[in-house]
């Protein structure tokens, strides 16, 4: 399959999508039930623990689970740009606050700033938090079908939401190729993205600008399509869904399990001493 996508650091979803109906591994072939329930419990366990050993753990199953499926590491380390980036742009705001053995301290302009132990661990669970849920979420979606997806979502969400989700997964295609189309059109005439960080703002903000109104124009072609062809509102489900096998329930039990008593550990009860 050939590539197109803007940036190395945004998932391409047509890759994301070749991986999930191509793909041969065991990861590929287990239940997407059974993916589904882990990537829920992964969400609450990243909320539940705080021990960094925990959370390190967490991030490793994640890993281990994302190469399993036999997916491209090197695509994997440059999507992790964005949610760093991010955590970071959200970590700055409170890590200087956190109390502990300060590390760095600087006076500017009459003010103390201080870095501490607490505030670089703040950084590193969020970092590990966000990572695992992240590696985690991509690794199911490039693992399951999008027909699977759209059963499970038509199975657990209520029939509007479920609609909202599936046309909003297929509208994300739109507006990357639109995306795409407006940066090789610039780079076709002679456009470059490096300029001053004035020019280069107004730039991006052009790009996105016209991207999102052309996709907005395809989306409305593509409704009309549609509802020419008798579309009523409702995805018909023509692929149903294998129950979790022996394996697939004696995981979910596990997990389960385990996040049982991480919470009582941590809201009732010191178990383990964390």
């Amino acid at each position: 399959m050939s590539r197109r996508s803007y940036s190395k650091h945004i998932p391409d979803f047509r890759l994301v999508t070749f991986f999930a109906e191509n793909g041969t591994s065991y990861a590929h072939r287990a239940s997407p039930w059974t993916k589904a329930g882990l990537l829920a419990l992964m969400v609450l366990f990243v909320i539940i623990v705080t021990d960094l050993y925990l959370l390190l753990l967490l991030f490793a199953i994640a890993m281990a689970f994302y190469a399993s499926a036999r997916l491209p590491l090197r695509l994997l380390f440059g999507w992790f740009t964005l949610p760093v980036l991010f955590v970071v742009t959200i970590t700055l705001l409170f890590m200087f606050t956190e109390p502990g053995k300060n590390l760095v301290s600087v006076h500017l302009l009459g003010i103390h700033i201080a870095l501490t132990d607490n505030g670089v661990l703040l950084l590193v669970k969020l970092m590990l938090r966000a990572l695992a849920v992240v590696t985690f979420s991509l690794a199911v979606f490039m693992t399951t079908k999008y027909s699977q997806i759209a059963y499970i979502a038509t199975k657990t969400l209520p029939k509007t939401l479920a609609n909202i989700f599936l046309l909003a997964y297929r509208f994300t295609f739109e507006t990357s190729d639109e995306v795409s189309d407006v940066l090789d059109a610039m780079r076709a005439r002679g456009g470059d993205l490096v300029r001053s960080a004035t020019r280069q703002a107004r730039t991006f903000a052009g790009i996105f600008g016209l991207s999102f109104v052309h996709a907005f124009e395809r989306a409305e072609r593509i409704a009309k399509a549609m509802e020419a062809r008798g579309f009523s509102g409702e995805f018909p489900m023509v692929e149903r869904l294998p129950r979790p096998g022996p394996g697939g329930y004696a995981i979910l039990l596990l997990a389960i399990a385990s996040l049982a008593v991480v919470s009582y550990s941590r809201y009732v009860t010191n178990l383990f001493g964390w």
